[in-house]
């Protein structure tokens, strides 16, 4: 799942496991936390939670296994939050999308030819739509990005590539060179992908708060 909440994830969850809520689900704890991708602790947290507020009931049965079931003060609860998420989302990809194609646009007036996406995924048809807007090649693979660089004895000079700010990106899963480190390690990032030191890389964070280049 690709919804960045909790609650949601697991009403979901539990709704999809129990035929659209007509009936109990049969699951452990652990196999919600699987389904969801949550943690074992905050699944077990969250369905304290729900079971306190009413969202759901909790029958036992033999061995480890639990019934849940949503109450319809449970199944009220998602369409509403459904709603919700949606609302925030539509909002933010407005704001990215403004965002971004300032970036772009500034880019492009500063001489920079090709994009290269490293992370995060999801805004990529955003970035896309604005390279082909201000004449951008863009990128989604850097082994793509380099071959045709080299292939046109280009100059990496041209080259800006953006990368998300968890792990840096889906094809660069770095995050720290040491577990202690603060902060994205922009170089490791560069060495994994095989970009040049001299490419300008931008974390996404800085994109939607004005930096560039």
């Amino acid at each position: 799942m690709n919804n960045p909440n909790p609650e949601l994830q697991l009403l979901e969850s539990i709704y999809n496991l129990t035929e659209e809520g007509t009936r109990p689900a049969l699951v452990s704890q652990r196999e919600l936390a699987t389904n969801t991708g949550l943690s074992l602790g905050l699944t077990n947290t969250l369905l304290k939670r729900f079971i306190e507020r009413g969202w759901v009931k909790l029958l036992h049965v033999n061995g480890r296994k639990i019934m849940y079931a949503l109450t319809p003060t449970g199944m009220e609860e998602i369409a509403v939050r459904a709603v919700r998420y949606f609302v925030r989302a539509a909002e933010n990809a407005s704001l990215n999308r403004k965002k971004i194609d300032i970036f772009v646009k500034k880019i492009a007036d500063q001489g920079y030819r090709r994009l290269l996406l490293l992370g995060p995924q999801e805004v990529d048809f955003l970035v896309e739509y604005s390279c082909l807007k201000y004449g951008v090649r863009f990128f989604r693979s850097a082994k793509a990005c380099m071959q045709e660089v080299e292939g046109e004895s280009a100059s990496s000079a041209s080259l800006v590539a953006i990368c998300a700010d968890e792990g840096g990106g889906d094809e660069v899963p770095v995050r720290h060179e040491m577990e202690d480190e603060p902060k994205l390690n922009l170089d490791a990032i560069k060495r994994r992908a095989g970009l040049p030191q001299s490419v300008p890389l931008i974390r996404f964070s800085q994109i939607l708060i004005g930096g560039g280049v």
